[in-house]
């Protein structure tokens, strides 16, 4: 088949999406894609076959025919991208390598923000710095943590509950525990479940397992007192907790 590559055509496929794997770019300059002038050529390009690739992910296969020869590549993509992409076995538009290619940087994103979780559970917003950090761009990355949203792989307001089961473990107030979650990044929408959970949490009862274990008793003299307060105050617990833990003393 022969084609005319229009020059608008090509600058338009350039800016659509940012280029990233060093194989599909090798690609797309084969098939003149990042030339600046019309160019005629035999090519084609097909999809030659999609695969399962995991439980959330699917292997794309592309065979791209030009005159020196003929080539595949594989990208692996989420299957939400598949299925929006409408991706069917059988020739595609030369418009769809840049789509192919970045939506195959988004599953490695999504890949790197898993292993992440599963090392470390944390909110959406540190999952997105992580991301940051390791060098994918803010798009890739909010495509990565829609996926994850999607997927139901992570749900930020179990996270959080399981983060602040942990803070009430280490025997901290429920002013701290909010204050920490929100440090982490997590919102109010997040935060309903892991509420919920402090509002039926005794910290009258972990305050006062707090100071027999620091203080074994309660202070007798004012200077003692006021310390103990002061601290116990910067551990998040509030004068009414405190009050609690002293009767229980």
């Amino acid at each position: 088949m022969t084609r005319t590559i229009s020059t608008s055509a090509r600058l338009r496929m350039m800016s659509d999406k940012p280029k990233f794997g060093r194989d599909a770019k090798d690609f797309l300059l084969e098939l003149g894609v990042c030339e600046s002038r019309p160019v005629t050529t035999e090519f084609g390009i097909q999809i030659k076959a999609i695969s399962a690739c995991g439980s959330d992910k699917k292997a794309v296969r592309v065979a791209v025919s030009n005159p020196s020869g003929r080539e595949e590549v594989e990208f692996v993509l989420m299957n939400i991208h598949v299925d929006n992409l409408s991706l069917v076995v059988g020739e595609i538009e030369e418009e769809l390598l840049p789509e192919l290619e970045y939506y195959a940087e988004v599953a490695k994103a999504y890949n790197s923000a898993c292993s992440s979780f599963a090392f470390t559970p944390s909110s959406y917003s540190a999952l997105t710095k992580k991301l940051l950090q390791k060098g994918f761009p803010k798009d890739v990355c909010a495509d990565a943590i829609d996926c994850l949203e999607q997927t139901d792989f992570v749900r930020e307001d179990e996270i959080a509950l399981r983060r602040a089961q942990i803070f009430v473990s280490k025997r901290w107030g429920r002013m701290r525990i909010i204050m920490k979650l929100r440090e982490e990044g997590f919102g109010d929408d997040s935060l309903r479940l892991t509420k919920d959970y402090l509002d039926e949490t005794d910290f009258g009862e972990i305050c006062a397992e707090h100071i027999r274990k620091k203080y074994g008793c309660f202070p007798d003299n004012d200077h003692d007192k006021r310390l103990m307060y002061a601290a116990l105050s910067r551990m998040g617990f509030s004068v009414s907790d405190i009050k609690q833990a002293i009767k229980k003393l």
